[in-house]
Protein backbone atom coordinates (compact mmCIF):
# COMPACT_ATOMS: atom_id res chain seq x y z
CA UNK A 1 0.00 0.00 0.00
CA UNK A 2 1.46 3.50 -0.87
CA UNK A 3 1.68 5.28 2.01
CA UNK A 4 0.18 9.05 2.12
CA UNK A 5 3.99 10.66 2.32
CA UNK A 6 4.65 8.80 -1.27
CA UNK A 7 1.07 9.71 -2.59
CA UNK A 8 2.06 13.47 -1.93
CA UNK A 9 5.53 13.55 -3.66
CA UNK A 10 4.16 11.90 -7.06
CA UNK A 11 1.23 14.70 -6.94
CA UNK A 12 3.72 17.07 -6.48
CA UNK A 13 5.90 15.68 -9.57
CA UNK A 14 2.91 15.80 -11.73
CA UNK A 15 2.15 18.97 -11.50
CA UNK A 16 5.14 20.02 -12.13
CA UNK A 17 5.62 18.27 -14.78
CA UNK A 18 2.07 19.29 -16.25
CA UNK A 19 3.73 23.11 -15.41
CA UNK A 20 6.48 23.24 -17.88
CA UNK A 21 5.02 21.42 -20.33
CA UNK A 22 1.98 24.75 -20.37
CA UNK A 23 4.97 27.14 -20.63
CA UNK A 24 6.72 25.59 -23.80
CA UNK A 25 3.57 25.25 -25.15
CA UNK A 26 2.95 29.24 -24.27
CA UNK A 27 6.30 30.21 -25.28
CA UNK A 28 5.90 28.56 -28.91
CA UNK A 29 2.87 30.23 -29.41
CA UNK A 30 4.59 33.56 -28.69
CA UNK A 31 7.46 32.38 -31.67
CA UNK A 32 10.16 30.54 -29.23
CA UNK A 33 10.06 33.42 -25.94
CA UNK A 34 11.17 36.19 -28.61
CA UNK A 35 9.22 39.06 -29.09
CA UNK A 36 8.92 40.28 -32.73
CA UNK A 37 8.62 43.95 -33.52
CA UNK A 38 5.66 44.61 -35.77
CA UNK A 39 6.15 47.87 -36.75
CA UNK A 40 8.46 50.06 -39.50
CA UNK A 41 11.74 49.07 -39.39
CA UNK A 42 13.87 51.33 -36.78
CA UNK A 43 15.74 54.24 -38.65
CA UNK A 44 19.23 55.34 -37.69
CA UNK A 45 18.90 58.83 -35.54
CA UNK A 46 21.45 60.60 -38.33
CA UNK A 47 18.62 60.15 -40.65
CA UNK A 48 16.01 60.89 -38.56
CA UNK A 49 17.69 64.48 -37.71
CA UNK A 50 18.94 65.00 -41.56
CA UNK A 51 15.11 64.85 -42.19
CA UNK A 52 14.29 66.99 -39.60
CA UNK A 53 16.51 69.55 -40.86
CA UNK A 54 15.00 69.41 -44.25
CA UNK A 55 11.28 69.51 -43.84
CA UNK A 56 10.72 70.67 -40.36
CA UNK A 57 9.03 73.77 -40.68
CA UNK A 58 9.78 74.30 -36.71
CA UNK A 59 13.41 76.75 -36.14
CA UNK A 60 14.47 75.67 -33.08
CA UNK A 61 13.93 71.97 -33.85
CA UNK A 62 16.02 72.72 -37.08
CA UNK A 63 18.40 74.23 -34.52
CA UNK A 64 18.70 70.98 -32.64
CA UNK A 65 18.56 68.99 -35.41
CA UNK A 66 21.64 70.84 -37.11
CA UNK A 67 23.52 71.25 -33.43
CA UNK A 68 23.13 67.07 -33.35
CA UNK A 69 24.61 66.85 -36.83
CA UNK A 70 27.55 69.01 -35.97
CA UNK A 71 28.50 67.04 -32.63
CA UNK A 72 28.36 63.62 -34.21
CA UNK A 73 31.83 61.94 -34.04
CA UNK A 74 31.15 59.13 -37.03
CA UNK A 75 31.36 59.49 -40.72
CA UNK A 76 28.24 60.70 -42.30
CA UNK A 77 28.59 58.75 -45.45
CA UNK A 78 24.60 58.79 -46.64
CA UNK A 79 25.16 60.54 -50.10
CA UNK A 80 21.36 61.78 -49.32
CA UNK A 81 22.23 63.53 -45.76
CA UNK A 82 25.42 65.10 -47.22
CA UNK A 83 23.42 66.83 -49.67
CA UNK A 84 21.09 67.61 -46.90
CA UNK A 85 24.35 69.25 -45.33
CA UNK A 86 25.94 71.12 -48.36
CA UNK A 87 22.17 72.80 -48.96
CA UNK A 88 22.27 73.84 -45.25
CA UNK A 89 25.22 75.73 -45.91
CA UNK A 90 23.06 78.84 -47.58
CA UNK A 91 20.22 78.38 -44.77
CA UNK A 92 19.03 81.60 -44.38
CA UNK A 93 19.42 81.42 -40.74
CA UNK A 94 22.92 82.03 -39.51
CA UNK A 95 23.43 79.78 -36.37
CA UNK A 96 21.64 76.57 -38.96
CA UNK A 97 24.46 76.78 -41.87
CA UNK A 98 27.02 77.34 -39.46
CA UNK A 99 26.10 74.14 -37.26
CA UNK A 100 25.67 72.53 -40.70
CA UNK A 101 29.20 73.92 -42.21
CA UNK A 102 30.75 72.28 -38.50
CA UNK A 103 29.13 68.69 -39.68
CA UNK A 104 30.59 68.93 -42.57
CA UNK A 105 33.97 67.94 -40.66
CA UNK A 106 32.25 64.28 -40.87
CA UNK A 107 30.65 64.21 -44.43
CA UNK A 108 31.91 61.45 -47.15
CA UNK A 109 33.50 58.17 -46.90
CA UNK A 110 36.57 58.24 -48.87
CA UNK A 111 35.28 57.58 -52.22
CA UNK A 112 33.03 61.11 -52.05
CA UNK A 113 36.09 62.97 -50.45
CA UNK A 114 36.84 65.08 -54.18
CA UNK A 115 32.98 66.25 -54.69
CA UNK A 116 32.68 66.68 -50.61
CA UNK A 117 35.93 69.32 -51.08
CA UNK A 118 34.73 70.43 -54.13
CA UNK A 119 31.75 71.84 -51.98
CA UNK A 120 32.82 73.01 -49.03
CA UNK A 121 35.78 74.91 -51.15
CA UNK A 122 32.81 76.37 -53.11
CA UNK A 123 30.85 77.96 -49.97
CA UNK A 124 34.18 78.70 -48.68
CA UNK A 125 35.04 81.14 -51.20
CA UNK A 126 31.12 82.59 -51.42
CA UNK A 127 30.74 83.11 -48.01
CA UNK A 128 32.59 84.89 -45.80
CA UNK A 129 31.29 84.07 -42.76
CA UNK A 130 31.79 80.32 -42.68
CA UNK A 131 35.11 80.69 -43.55
CA UNK A 132 37.03 79.66 -40.05
CA UNK A 133 34.15 77.13 -39.48
CA UNK A 134 34.88 75.80 -42.79
CA UNK A 135 38.87 75.97 -42.14
CA UNK A 136 37.78 73.84 -38.81
CA UNK A 137 36.36 71.37 -40.67
CA UNK A 138 39.39 70.92 -43.16
CA UNK A 139 41.57 70.80 -40.08
CA UNK A 140 39.28 68.09 -38.26
CA UNK A 141 39.16 65.96 -41.84
CA UNK A 142 43.10 66.80 -42.12
CA UNK A 143 42.89 67.53 -45.72
CA UNK A 144 46.39 68.62 -46.18
CA UNK A 145 46.99 66.37 -48.77
CA UNK A 146 45.09 67.88 -51.53
CA UNK A 147 47.14 70.72 -52.75
CA UNK A 148 44.03 72.79 -53.70
CA UNK A 149 42.89 72.85 -50.30
CA UNK A 150 46.17 74.35 -49.11
CA UNK A 151 47.39 76.58 -51.50
CA UNK A 152 43.42 78.11 -51.27
CA UNK A 153 44.41 78.28 -47.58
CA UNK A 154 47.85 79.93 -48.24
CA UNK A 155 46.56 82.32 -50.54
CA UNK A 156 44.09 83.62 -48.06
CA UNK A 157 46.40 83.29 -44.91
CA UNK A 158 48.66 86.18 -47.20
CA UNK A 159 45.34 88.22 -48.10
CA UNK A 160 44.13 88.44 -44.56
CA UNK A 161 44.55 90.74 -42.35
CA UNK A 162 42.02 89.27 -39.31
CA UNK A 163 43.60 88.43 -36.57
CA UNK A 164 40.76 85.83 -35.78
CA UNK A 165 40.84 84.35 -39.60
CA UNK A 166 44.85 84.17 -39.59
CA UNK A 167 44.94 82.04 -36.38
CA UNK A 168 42.22 79.52 -37.54
CA UNK A 169 44.62 79.51 -40.66
CA UNK A 170 47.39 78.76 -38.39
CA UNK A 171 46.07 75.88 -36.76
CA UNK A 172 45.28 74.21 -39.99
CA UNK A 173 48.99 74.71 -41.26
CA UNK A 174 49.89 73.53 -37.91
CA UNK A 175 48.34 70.01 -38.99
CA UNK A 176 48.47 70.00 -42.59
CA UNK A 177 51.33 72.28 -43.64
CA UNK A 178 53.20 70.90 -46.66
CA UNK A 179 56.82 72.61 -45.24
CA UNK A 180 57.81 73.18 -48.59
CA UNK A 181 59.87 76.71 -49.14
CA UNK A 182 56.31 78.31 -50.71
CA UNK A 183 54.53 77.57 -46.65
CA UNK A 184 57.50 78.62 -45.21
CA UNK A 185 57.96 81.95 -46.65
CA UNK A 186 54.58 82.97 -46.06
CA UNK A 187 55.19 81.84 -42.53
CA UNK A 188 58.33 84.10 -42.30
CA UNK A 189 56.52 86.79 -43.98
CA UNK A 190 53.39 87.02 -41.68
CA UNK A 191 55.80 86.73 -38.31
CA UNK A 192 58.07 89.52 -40.03
CA UNK A 193 54.92 91.78 -40.28
CA UNK A 194 52.76 90.84 -37.51
CA UNK A 195 53.16 92.20 -33.98
CA UNK A 196 50.66 90.05 -32.60
CA UNK A 197 52.14 87.83 -30.01
CA UNK A 198 49.21 85.03 -30.65
CA UNK A 199 50.14 84.99 -34.58
CA UNK A 200 53.92 85.29 -33.91
CA UNK A 201 53.50 81.94 -31.66
CA UNK A 202 51.52 80.49 -34.00
CA UNK A 203 53.49 80.85 -36.91
CA UNK A 204 56.68 79.10 -34.89
CA UNK A 205 54.40 76.49 -33.33
CA UNK A 206 53.58 75.61 -37.38
CA UNK A 207 57.03 75.93 -38.69
CA UNK A 208 58.45 73.53 -36.15
CA UNK A 209 56.02 71.14 -36.62
CA UNK A 210 56.34 71.02 -40.86
CA UNK A 211 59.48 73.13 -41.53
CA UNK A 212 62.10 71.02 -43.28
CA UNK A 213 65.12 72.87 -41.93
CA UNK A 214 65.27 75.65 -44.45
CA UNK A 215 67.64 78.42 -43.67
CA UNK A 216 65.24 80.59 -43.64
CA UNK A 217 62.96 78.63 -40.55
CA UNK A 218 66.74 78.39 -39.30
CA UNK A 219 67.24 82.13 -38.83
CA UNK A 220 64.09 83.04 -37.47
CA UNK A 221 63.75 80.28 -34.74
CA UNK A 222 67.19 81.65 -33.80
CA UNK A 223 66.14 85.17 -33.48
CA UNK A 224 63.06 84.99 -31.84
CA UNK A 225 64.63 82.69 -29.22
CA UNK A 226 65.74 85.29 -26.93
CA UNK A 227 62.52 87.03 -27.66
CA UNK A 228 61.58 89.21 -24.07
CA UNK A 229 57.91 87.23 -24.50
CA UNK A 230 58.67 83.93 -22.61
CA UNK A 231 55.75 81.73 -24.21
CA UNK A 232 57.20 83.12 -27.71
CA UNK A 233 61.10 82.11 -26.57
CA UNK A 234 59.67 78.59 -25.52
CA UNK A 235 57.94 77.97 -28.89
CA UNK A 236 61.04 79.16 -30.60
CA UNK A 237 63.41 76.86 -28.62
CA UNK A 238 61.16 73.77 -28.82
CA UNK A 239 61.41 74.45 -32.71
CA UNK A 240 64.87 74.58 -32.23
CA UNK A 241 65.20 71.76 -30.68
CA UNK A 242 62.98 69.68 -33.21
CA UNK A 243 65.86 70.55 -35.88
CA UNK A 244 68.88 70.99 -33.33
CA UNK A 245 70.78 68.03 -35.20
CA UNK A 246 70.90 69.05 -38.97
CA UNK A 247 71.01 73.35 -38.22
CA UNK A 248 74.09 74.34 -36.87
CA UNK A 249 72.46 78.18 -35.90
CA UNK A 250 70.87 76.44 -33.05
CA UNK A 251 74.46 77.33 -30.91
CA UNK A 252 73.94 81.03 -31.05
CA UNK A 253 70.73 81.05 -29.85
CA UNK A 254 71.36 78.87 -27.00
CA UNK A 255 74.67 80.98 -26.19
CA UNK A 256 72.44 84.35 -25.10
CA UNK A 257 69.32 81.86 -24.08
CA UNK A 258 71.57 79.90 -21.37
CA UNK A 259 71.89 83.18 -19.44
CA UNK A 260 68.94 82.99 -19.05
CA UNK A 261 67.38 83.43 -15.26
CA UNK A 262 63.86 81.93 -15.82
CA UNK A 263 63.67 78.48 -15.51
CA UNK A 264 61.16 77.85 -18.19
CA UNK A 265 63.75 79.10 -20.78
CA UNK A 266 66.82 77.54 -19.01
CA UNK A 267 65.22 73.95 -19.28
CA UNK A 268 64.38 74.53 -22.85
CA UNK A 269 67.39 75.62 -23.73
CA UNK A 270 69.00 72.63 -22.08
CA UNK A 271 66.59 70.74 -24.12
CA UNK A 272 68.39 72.25 -27.36
CA UNK A 273 71.73 71.61 -26.40
CA UNK A 274 70.70 67.77 -25.45
CA UNK A 275 69.47 67.15 -28.76
CA UNK A 276 72.58 68.62 -30.39
CA UNK A 277 75.54 66.63 -31.86
CA UNK A 278 78.72 66.81 -29.69
CA UNK A 279 80.52 69.96 -30.25
CA UNK A 280 83.03 72.10 -27.82
CA UNK A 281 81.68 74.74 -27.26
CA UNK A 282 83.74 76.70 -24.15
CA UNK A 283 81.44 79.51 -23.26
CA UNK A 284 78.36 77.63 -22.91
CA UNK A 285 80.11 74.76 -20.86
CA UNK A 286 81.61 77.22 -18.51
CA UNK A 287 78.29 78.42 -18.02
CA UNK A 288 76.65 74.72 -17.46
CA UNK A 289 79.11 74.38 -14.63
CA UNK A 290 77.73 77.35 -13.23
CA UNK A 291 74.64 76.42 -13.42
CA UNK A 292 75.49 72.92 -11.88
CA UNK A 293 77.62 74.28 -8.80
CA UNK A 294 74.55 77.01 -7.98
CA UNK A 295 71.16 75.12 -8.84
CA UNK A 296 68.80 73.47 -5.99
CA UNK A 297 66.55 72.27 -8.97
CA UNK A 298 67.58 68.34 -9.27
CA UNK A 299 65.90 68.54 -13.17
CA UNK A 300 67.97 71.26 -14.33
CA UNK A 301 71.01 70.24 -12.48
CA UNK A 302 70.93 66.80 -14.34
CA UNK A 303 70.10 68.43 -17.46
CA UNK A 304 73.02 70.50 -17.53
CA UNK A 305 75.45 67.65 -16.43
CA UNK A 306 73.91 65.63 -19.64
CA UNK A 307 74.77 69.29 -21.76
CA UNK A 308 78.20 69.23 -20.44
CA UNK A 309 78.56 65.85 -22.44
CA UNK A 310 77.53 67.72 -25.56
CA UNK A 311 79.16 70.51 -25.51
CA UNK A 312 82.08 70.35 -22.57
CA UNK A 313 85.11 71.08 -23.60
CA UNK A 314 87.14 68.47 -21.69
CA UNK A 315 88.48 70.72 -18.90
CA UNK A 316 89.63 70.60 -15.56
CA UNK A 317 86.83 72.82 -13.96
CA UNK A 318 84.30 70.26 -15.97
CA UNK A 319 85.80 66.85 -14.26
CA UNK A 320 85.67 68.54 -11.04
CA UNK A 321 82.55 69.30 -10.95
CA UNK A 322 81.10 66.12 -11.98
CA UNK A 323 83.53 64.31 -9.51
CA UNK A 324 82.01 66.63 -7.07
CA UNK A 325 78.36 65.91 -8.05
CA UNK A 326 79.21 62.12 -8.76
CA UNK A 327 81.31 61.78 -4.80
CA UNK A 328 78.09 63.84 -3.36
CA UNK A 329 75.76 61.25 -1.52
CA UNK A 330 72.73 64.64 -0.71
CA UNK A 331 72.77 65.09 -4.60
CA UNK A 332 69.83 63.62 -6.41
CA UNK A 333 70.75 60.15 -7.61
CA UNK A 334 69.29 61.24 -11.42
CA UNK A 335 72.09 64.25 -11.15
CA UNK A 336 75.18 61.79 -9.98
CA UNK A 337 74.02 58.87 -12.73
CA UNK A 338 74.31 61.40 -15.25
CA UNK A 339 77.37 62.69 -13.92
CA UNK A 340 78.58 59.05 -13.71
CA UNK A 341 77.89 58.75 -17.77
CA UNK A 342 79.04 62.34 -18.66
CA UNK A 343 82.76 62.50 -16.91
CA UNK A 344 83.88 59.42 -18.93
CA UNK A 345 83.18 61.49 -21.75
CA UNK A 346 85.18 64.38 -20.58
CA UNK A 347 88.40 63.48 -18.84
CA UNK A 348 90.59 62.10 -21.06
CA UNK A 349 93.01 64.48 -20.14
CA UNK A 350 92.44 64.08 -16.22
CA UNK A 351 91.72 60.62 -15.92
CA UNK A 352 93.10 59.51 -12.85
CA UNK A 353 90.90 61.27 -9.93
CA UNK A 354 87.96 60.30 -12.63
CA UNK A 355 88.68 56.47 -12.92
CA UNK A 356 88.95 56.30 -8.66
CA UNK A 357 85.85 58.38 -7.99
CA UNK A 358 83.88 56.00 -10.59
CA UNK A 359 85.63 52.75 -9.33
CA UNK A 360 84.86 53.87 -5.75
CA UNK A 361 80.80 54.27 -6.85
CA UNK A 362 81.22 50.58 -8.26
CA UNK A 363 82.42 49.03 -5.54
CA UNK A 364 80.03 51.07 -2.18
CA UNK A 365 77.07 52.07 -4.05
CA UNK A 366 73.63 49.92 -3.60
CA UNK A 367 71.41 51.16 -6.61
CA UNK A 368 72.03 49.19 -9.83
CA UNK A 369 71.08 52.19 -11.70
CA UNK A 370 74.21 53.99 -10.18
CA UNK A 371 76.21 51.15 -9.80
CA UNK A 372 75.67 50.30 -13.78
CA UNK A 373 76.01 54.57 -14.69
CA UNK A 374 79.17 53.96 -13.09
CA UNK A 375 80.23 51.30 -14.83
CA UNK A 376 79.80 52.64 -18.30
CA UNK A 377 81.29 55.63 -17.51
CA UNK A 378 84.82 53.21 -16.54
CA UNK A 379 84.08 51.99 -19.98
CA UNK A 380 83.75 55.44 -21.99
CA UNK A 381 87.02 57.10 -20.07
CA UNK A 382 89.11 53.96 -21.16
CA UNK A 383 88.06 53.61 -24.51
CA UNK A 384 88.98 57.83 -25.36
CA UNK A 385 92.13 56.89 -23.20
CA UNK A 386 92.68 54.41 -25.67
CA UNK A 387 92.10 56.38 -28.59
CA UNK A 388 94.20 59.41 -27.25
CA UNK A 389 97.18 57.18 -26.81
CA UNK A 390 96.64 56.08 -30.42
CA UNK A 391 96.62 59.62 -31.36
CA UNK A 392 99.94 60.49 -29.91
CA UNK A 393 102.71 58.39 -31.69
CA UNK A 394 101.27 60.18 -35.06
CA UNK A 395 101.65 63.34 -33.12
CA UNK A 396 105.86 62.69 -32.17
CA UNK A 397 106.67 61.03 -35.93
CA UNK A 398 105.05 64.77 -36.87
CA UNK A 399 107.43 66.58 -34.85
CA UNK A 400 110.69 64.13 -35.25
CA UNK A 401 111.69 65.76 -38.99
CA UNK A 402 111.46 69.01 -37.05
CA UNK A 403 113.80 68.28 -34.26
CA UNK A 404 116.16 66.65 -36.62
CA UNK A 405 116.31 69.82 -39.05
CA UNK A 406 116.93 71.69 -35.84
CA UNK A 407 120.03 69.50 -35.13
CA UNK A 408 121.20 69.69 -38.29
CA UNK A 409 121.20 73.86 -37.93
CA UNK A 410 122.86 73.66 -35.05
CA UNK A 411 125.57 71.58 -36.41
CA UNK A 412 126.10 73.95 -39.70
CA UNK A 413 126.35 76.84 -37.01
Amino acid sequence: MMNKRTFAHLLLIILCLFCFQEAEARKKKRGGGRRRYSGPPPTHPVVLWSKTLADSTDLEQRKIAAFKLSQYSQTIYQESIVNNLIRCMKDTDVQIKVLCAKAMSRAGNAGQGEWVRKAMLDTYSNDPSLRNTLVRAFTVRKDGANPNVHDTFLKSLKNTSDAEEQLALLAYFEECGSGNQKFVDAMTELYQKSDNIKIQRAVIEALATKGQGQESVGNLMATCAVSKDTPLALNCLSGLQSQARRDPRAWPAVQKTIESSDPDVLMATLDVINAMPETPKKEISSRLVEIVEDTEDSEIQERAVLALGVCGDHSEPIVKVLRKTLDDDGVDESVRIASALVIGKQAESFPEAPKEALSKCLQQTKSQNLKTACQLGLQELATRQAIAEKSQPSAAIAEAPRETAKESDAESD
